[in-house]
């Protein structure tokens, strides 16, 4: 009998679809129905029906600020509540509001989306004062806190693939900076730095570990208040107290696992 050779199957529509998608996932400005054609190398009524199906569905919606459409958080809502990302959230929701109330800090979980981390869940703190990231966030992994802490809490061969991947959406110097950063993070367990993107806040972040690997991270962005409620050294213990509660949760059982 001869051997069955590997076909490769074709579904066009859906095709155009999911371009659609993973392109305005990656672009945080809002594209017009024309640039979202450009960049996918069509033309604009190849495209057309598609964008007004993914509008209907509530997939992507028109910018209220720009000539131009964004994603919407619909396709977050499918992947959080697959059960053992739903599980987690809810049961690192009252440690996380624990966290905020004690220091006067939002707090956000993240996790890896491919060459990208997203938020995927968010804690306001009490105070009238504070800096937060939205749910949904994206940010390249190359760029982000997050994306250093969940790369050196991940197994050898995992971090190659994950290389891999970053080689192909980033310049080598950027790959080899992040790399570096990596370096500094590795060695301290954790991560304080400032932000890249937001003069004035601290970037504090800790792993979410499932037994040998880091699944998430659970990040505050620090600002200093004047007068100071919490010093940054304190809130980094805090910190880390409600990520090992919730790694715990993850690798015992307590929850189901990723």
């Amino acid at each position: 009998m001869e051997a069955t050779s590997s076909k490769k199957y074709s579904a066009p529509a859906l095709e155009k679809g999911l371009d659609i998608l993973e392109l305005l996932s990656k672009d945080a400005t809002p594209l017009s129905t024309s640039t979202i054609a450009e960049k996918l190398g069509r033309s604009n009524a190849e495209i057309y029906r598609m964008i007004l199906v993914l509008e209907q569905r509530g997939y992507i919606e028109k910018s209220e600020d720009i000539d131009g459409y964004q994603v919407t958080r619909r396709l977050l809502q499918l992947g959080t509540e697959h059960e053992p990302i739903k599980d987690i959230l809810e049961y690192a929701q009252p440690i996380m509001r624990s966290l905020a109330e004690k220091t006067s800090m939002s707090c956000h979980i993240a996790v890896e989306s491919q060459e990208q981390i997203v938020v995927i869940s968010r804690v306001e703190t009490p105070s009238n004062l504070s800096y937060s990231v939205r749910v949904g966030y994206r940010r390249p992994i190359v760029f982000a806190a997050s994306g250093r802490i969940l790369f050196v809490n991940q197994s050898a061969e995992k971090k190659e693939s994950m290389i891999n991947l970053l080689k192909k959406h980033h310049s080598e110097d950027e790959v080899k900076q992040f790399m570096a950063d990596c370096k500094k993070v590795s060695k301290q367990g954790y991560l304080k730095a400032p932000s890249a993107f937001v003069q004035g806040v601290t970037d504090l972040s800790y792993p979410i570990i499932d037994s040998d690997h880091a699944v998430a991270t659970l990040t505050i962005p620090y600002i200093m208040r004047i007068p100071e409620i919490m010093g940054i050294d304190d809130v980094l213990k805090e910190l880390k107290v409600a990520a090992e509660e919730i790694s715990k949760a993850v690798t015992y059982g307590i929850v189901r696992k990723l």
